[in-house]
């Protein structure tokens, strides 16, 4: 499905095609042609971080304290991450349709005639004279009688109740939840051993300074290898595919995540997908219009057979004024009936003729309703495919928005993303891709080459009293030949990336990057690197010793270059890369400072009583000091014995004598 197939999709169009324009543009930058070479050198540089002395930074907490007082406090610290991500798409399409049609008919047709004639005939003779009389009487009487009845009952009862129900219901739930935590718990306690005085706890942040100081430490000469960068139209769907592993990785905003997923699980998913619903809606499209041109037709076929029927009853009324004219000609032209019945049976087939046209609109009536009925099932059936294929391709083409929207950020960060790539190729492949690439080796012609002689720098040599020279090796003219790369660079190790150059280190430099290289060497009675800029080693404060020390051992000479010194001292001053730094690095630790209350808490008799005792424990102090004194005095006078013994008895036994004390 194109976006321009779809009505109101100008925007989502303009969109896409805004982002492939973009993508098509060329790099704001050059790069490298691939597989070309060039040679450098690598300055390294080290920092040395000095552990200077520890100091307090901002105020943590205070806790106060009264005369012994004692509080356990417990530090619990609890480390918890949760991420919770909960979708919920619920869908319910409830459709309820009750219909009830009850249609009666009921028509009694009663059709009667009757013909009925009498003949009475009555005689009376007398006869005789005197004595006789002869009375005779006769009757004749004769009744004809034709009766008919013609009763015709027609009942017609249709009832039709449709119930019909439709509910779709989609229920999508996804939740993910990544807990973790991390508790740790201590146990302290804090007590004040005074009796009358307060103490106040002061908590500090403890820091640690360093002196930060930075050298060059090495100086490698390398060759540089170009790699090939994909162009801006090369980054396509097919290329993310390829290099997802990579990408995930590396990626610089988790919301590129999605898009590249989506791109990898569900694309070609989707799509197919979206294909299958756009069948699934056409043939639905399909079905809805068949049913309502059957409708259409069938509508025709009804008003027909209506017509039909309105027809039939004017026929049926037609034959039955028809036979009430001839019976009315026949009662005055025929009263005794002898012509029989005038009923020609026309009416009972006009009546017919009604009947089944009847029948027939009531069968094209119910052919109606049931397509009807169908349609609005084929219709509802067409409206949840097209719902669905809806969010089908909405989701899919914000999806598609949202993998430009990756390709656009790959492609302004290209170098970035490629040299994650590079760094994930496996040594030995690389290596096999690369070794075989011709590089130039540059070989100096031996005649002519002189070297030129520059003075170092004036003012620290006049102020260090020494005299330095450097030299410098110009380059002369050189033949070039080619060799291989895999003779000449350690290809197993990357040193790293410049651009889309892949930095390996040289098995031996050249004369190209010895020519770059000298400016980094100091020979003397070894070979050392050293700062091409001599006073980037000298920080601030050495240049104000250097200063201090030559005024004080030489005045003259600090005069003649006091205004050098100054500028030296201003130039390090401002350097973008000060030779050393202070750097305060705080700690998880914290410092502690009793803060001492000034007032004692105690009443004044207790004061006076406590400094009463604590003149008896002097007086108590002094008088064992004395009794030292005496002790160490009969010591030297020979009287070694205890003086604390009051008697002593000697009992002796066999001679050997025992010698008993009495102490006080």
């Amino acid at each position: 499905m194109d976006d321009r197939d779809i009505p109101g999709a100008s925007r989502l169009s303009r969109l896409l095609t805004q982002l492939e324009k973009r993508l098509a543009e060329r790099y704001a930058f050059h790069v490298f042609a691939k597989d070309s070479v060039n040679f450098g050198v690598l300055v390294t540089y080290r920092q040395t971080w000095v552990p200077q002395n520890y100091q307090v930074g901002d105020l943590v907490s205070t806790i106060p304290l009264a005369p012994k007082e004692i509080r356990r406090y417990t530090t619990k610290k609890v480390t918890k991450k949760t991420r919770a991500q909960k979708e919920l798409e619920d869908n319910l399409h409830t459709r309820k349709t009750e219909s009830a049609d009850t249609s009666r008919t009921e028509r009694e047709i009663i059709e009667g005639a009757q013909q009925k004639t009498n003949f009475n005939l009555t005689a009376k003779e007398s006869l005789g004279g005197e004595g006789v009389t002869i009375e005779s009487t006769q009757a004749m009487g004769g009744e004809e009688g034709t009766s008919s009845r013609d009763t015709k009952r027609k009942f017609r009862e249709n009832v039709r109740k449709s119930a019909q129900e439709f509910r779709q219901q989609h229920r999508l739930e996804v939740e993910t939840s990544d807990i973790e935590e991390t508790e740790s718990t201590g146990f302290h306690e804090l007590q004040n051993p005074n009796d009358e005085l307060t103490v106040t706890y002061l908590l500090y942040e403890l820091q640690r300074t360093y002196r930060l100081s930075e050298r060059i430490h090495k100086v490698t000469p390398v060759i540089m290898v170009a790699n090939d960068v994909p162009a801006p139209h090369e980054i396509d769907d097919a290329w993310l595919v390829a290099h997802d592993w990579i990408l995930r990785r590396v990626i610089l905003d988790d919301s590129f995540r999605p898009a590249l997923q989506y791109l990898t699980e569900s694309f070609i998913g989707a799509e197919t997908d979206i294909r299958i619903l756009e069948s699934n809606a056409q043939a639905q499209h399909q079905l809805v219009e068949s049913l309502r041109q059957q409708i259409r037709a069938q509508q025709d076929l009804l008003a027909r057979d209506q017509q039909d029927v309105r027809n039939a009853v004017r026929d049926l009324g037609a034959s039955q004024q028809q036979q009430g004219l001839l019976g009315i000609v026949q009662r005055v032209f025929d009263p005794i009936g002898l012509t029989g019945k005038a009923d020609t049976g026309a009416v009972s087939a006009a009546q017919t003729m009604v009947d089944y046209a009847e029948d027939t609109r009531d069968r094209a009536e119910r052919e109606r309703e049931r397509l009807l009925a169908q349609l609005e099932v084929a219709t509802t059936a067409l409206q949840a495919a097209v719902d669905r294929l809806s969010a089908a391709v909405r989701t899919h083409y914000d999806k598609v928005a949202e993998i430009d929207r990756l390709r656009v950020h790959i492609k302004d960060n290209i170098l970035y993303y490629m040299q994650a790539i590079w760094s994930h190729e496996p040594p030995d492949q690389r290596f096999f891709r690369l070794y075989h690439i011709d590089v130039p080796d540059i070989v100096p012609r031996s005649a002519g080459i002189t070297v030129d002689i520059h003075p170092g720098n004036a003012l620290l040599d006049a102020l260090q009293g020494r005299n330095r020279a450097s030299a410098q090796l110009p380059m002369p003219g050189v033949d070039v030949t080619q060799r291989k790369l895999v003779e000449i660079a350690d290809l197993d190790t990357v040193l790293g990336y410049k651009g889309n150059y892949m930095i390996f280190a040289l098995r031996q430099p050249n004369y190209l990057t010895l020519h770059m290289m000298q400016e980094y060497l100091d020979v003397e009675d070894e070979v050392r690197v050293r700062d091409p800029d001599t006073v980037s080693d000298l920080t601030a404060d050495e240049v104000l010793k250097l200063a201090a020390c030559v005024r004080s051992n030489d005045p003259k000479l600090y005069e003649r270059h006091r205004d050098g010194l100054k500028k030296l001292l201003a130039e390090r001053l401002s350097a973008q890369r000060p030779g050393d730094d202070l750097v305060v690095v705080p700690t998880s630790s914290l410092y502690m400072e009793a803060l001492v209350g000034t007032h004692p808490l105690l009443e004044d008799f207790k004061l006076v009583h406590r400094a009463l005792d604590v003149k008896k424990v002097q007086a108590d102090v002094r008088h064992a000091e004395l009794e030292n004194i005496r002790l160490a005095a009969r010591a030297l006078k020979g009287k070694d014995d205890d003086p604390d013994i009051d008697r002593t008895v000697i009992v002796r036994s066999d001679g050997v004598p025992i010698t008993v004390t009495d102490g006080s």
